[in-house]
């Protein structure tokens, strides 16, 4: 991500940039943003419990949370899904327009380590659709909005 000439010419200071796990901290921080979209984040530390492979991401600008994203492959070991992403909803956040591609690009490298094939959005929001097709998304055969890791 250092080296990525577009997050540098965006003027984004990557060493501001953190990546953790979602905590109650991270949890209270969305519930605090403007026109909060009823996501289950509160949910995350369950889901954590019940499913070690679970991807969880609090997505950081200095103390500012930015972002937050939930993947998991479950059981498989073909694909891992997004099942939760969401970027902060005030249209100023230091990390505007950066949100889905910092998730997607730890959910990649996650997902290889385990040796996936695919990332699949589940349940995509209809208006997000075309963001997703533009950072290399597709409809499979089956309908489902896959990123393939064998192309990359």
């Amino acid at each position: 991500m250092s080296y990525d000439p577009d997050i540098r010419a965006a003027g984004i200071n990557v060493s501001a940039l953190r990546l953790d796990p979602i905590t109650m901290a991270a949890i209270n921080s969305c519930h605090l943003w403007e026109e909060v979209i009823p996501y289950p984040w509160e949910c995350i530390p369950e889901w954590k419990r019940k499913d070690a492979r679970g991807l969880d991401l609090a997505i950081w600008y200095e103390e500012e949370l930015c972002g937050l994203c939930y993947a998991t492959p479950r059981e498989s070991t073909i694909c891992i899904k997004i099942v939760l992403l969401q970027g902060h909803t005030r249209n100023t956040h230091p990390l505007r327009g950066w949100i889905a591609p910092i998730a997607l690009r730890a959910t990649e490298f996650y997902a290889r380590m385990l040796g996936c094939d695919e990332i699949e959005v589940q349940e995509p929001d209809p208006g997000a659709i075309s963001y997703y097709q533009k950072l290399g998304f597709i409809f499979d055969k089956t309908n489902r909005l896959v990123f393939s890791l064998d192309d990359q």
